[in-house]
This record gives C-alpha cells, sequence and structure tokens, in this order.
C-alpha cells in the first residue's frame, strides 16, 4: 500500500499470512515461505528470522510431501516469522534532499542491511536486506563476515526496491 507516509504492506495480506495454519507438508512450508519472502524487503532480518524454517526443506529425502515434525522452537520460529511481516516497517519515500546511510551487520549465518534517509526526527528506513552466508562464509572470521556484509549488497537493486 502506498500513502504519501511510504509504502507498507497490504493489510489483508498480511492478516491472509498471519492466519496461516501450522504446515504440515514441506509443500505447504514452501507455500508459507514463498508468500512471507514477497513482502520480505518490509522485514528487518528476515533472514535470521526465517532460516530455522528454510533448514526443514533441505535433504537429500525431503519430498513436497514429506510431513513436518514441529518441536516448540519451531513452532516459535514460524510464529516469529508471521510477527515479523506483522510489525513491518513503513518504507519510506526517498526524499533527494536528505542524506542516505547504509547499515549492515553481520551475525555468524546471515548479514542484514537497512537503507535509511536521515529526517529531522532521525533515520527513517527506506529498504532491508538480509542473506544467508553459504557453508564457507559461515567459517569466516568475524572481520571477514562484517566486511563481507559490505560488499555483498547490490547497491543498484538496493537503492532501486
Amino acid at each position: 500500500m502506498v500513502s504519501a507516509e511510504g509504502t507498507r504492506p497490504i493489510k489483508e495480506k498480511v492478516s491472509a499470512i498471519l492466519n496461516f495454519p501450522l504446515p504440515k507438508t514441506v509443500r505447504q512450508l514452501r507455500r508459507y515461505l514463498g508468500i512471507l519472502n514477497f513482502y520480505r524487503r518490509f522485514i528487518p532480518n528476515a533472514v535470521q528470522v526465517q532460516t530455522p524454517l528454510h533448514l526443514l526443506l533441505m535433504g537429500e529425502n525431503v519430498k513436497p510431501s514429506t510431513l513436518i515434525t514441529w518441536k516448540p522452537k519451531l513452532e516459535q520460529c514460524f510464529a516469529e516469522s508471521k510477527a515479523s511481516l506483522a510489525n513491518a516497517s513503513l518504507l519510506a519515500h526517498r526524499d533527494p534532499t536528505t542524506e542516505l546511510a547504509i547499515a549492515t551487520d553481520a551475525s555468524d549465518s546471515a548479514v542484514g542491511a537497512v537503507l535509511q534517509q536521515k529526517i529531522d526526527s532521525g533515520w527513517i528506513p527506506l529498504a532491508f536486506f538480509s542473506k544467508k552466508f553459504n557453508t564457507a562464509q559461515r567459517k569466516y572470521s568475524p572481520y571477514d563476515r562484517e566486511l563481507l556484509a559490505i560488499v555483498s549488497i547490490d547497491l543498484f537493486d538496493f537503492l532501486m526496491s
């Protein structure tokens, strides 16, 4: 939904995701994650929140009809992924007269960034970026992971999102 203040997810679509039942199969989980990832640019640290759910989709024996065994920690992750969209940020419109900044951060498993502009009252987000590290990147030192966070942003796509 686009307004004078900025862009945010449509309330009816967010409501549909909040009411999405706990997936029973891999196919249903993929469907849920696909719907949720459509709104990824509104969700800070989307990768970190969703990583445990994506791990359920990995493995040689994982087929669309594979049943998912939900443990309490995984159910909590599922609930957090829903809440992350419910608490999605309003993404402001770009004001070409304001100062821009990109803030990045890296954890042991992912990188996150926010493109923001400075308004009188502080920094307002324009877009979020997150990406999971591959196996080799997870072995990097903290310094190298932080550096990778900076260079992994495709600046053109990030500015255009």
